[in-house]
């Protein structure tokens, strides 16, 4: 069955089975496939997939479409390997089956890089020599303000 990888855009790392007839792509939730892109339409485009063929109709989207970087209007065959980009967030046709350690091991790996992220946006080494003051940020990027940490010195004499 084919399906469509997200492969940039805030959906990246997606992967949506396309279903035989109609399978609508665009901003709204009421699509097969809702993405998260301010340049996407509401109902921007859909594939059709038939038993021995798939297509991509535009539909009369603000931002258009491109199939493989160049714009398209009305409807045109799609093939595997072909790419489709709605704003930001760019599509590969494919008709691969993920095998089941391969995506146990990229989940794996997501897991592990969010873990070091994490690790590098929280460590710091205190020495008796340091006083370092961390940027605090929301969970959004955005600067709130700073943590103060000292090295405390005991003075029992």
């Amino acid at each position: 069955m084919p399906k469509l990888v997200c492969l940039s855009g805030m959906n990246k790392g997606e992967e949506y089975e396309l279903s035989t007839g109609d399978n609508l792509i665009g901003r709204s939730e009421k699509n097969s496939i809702c993405v998260f892109d301010k340049k996407a339409s509401r109902h921007h485009c859909k594939v059709i997939v038939n038993a021995d063929s798939l297509a991509i109709e535009d539909l009369n989207s603000t931002n258009g479409l491109r199939l493989n970087n160049n714009f398209i209007t009305g409807t045109k065959p799609l093939k595997v390997g072909d790419h489709i980009r709605l704003g930001q967030t760019v599509f590969l046709v494919s008709d691969r089956m993920a095998k089941e350690e391969e995506v146990s091991e990229s989940a794996q790996m997501q897991k592990q890089q969010k873990y070091e992220n994490l690790l590098q946006q929280t460590a710091f080494q205190v020495t008796k020599t340091t006083a370092l003051r961390k940027l605090k940020t929301d969970k959004d990027g955005r600067q709130t303000g700073f943590l103060s940490f000292f090295q405390r010195e005991n003075n029992e004499e």
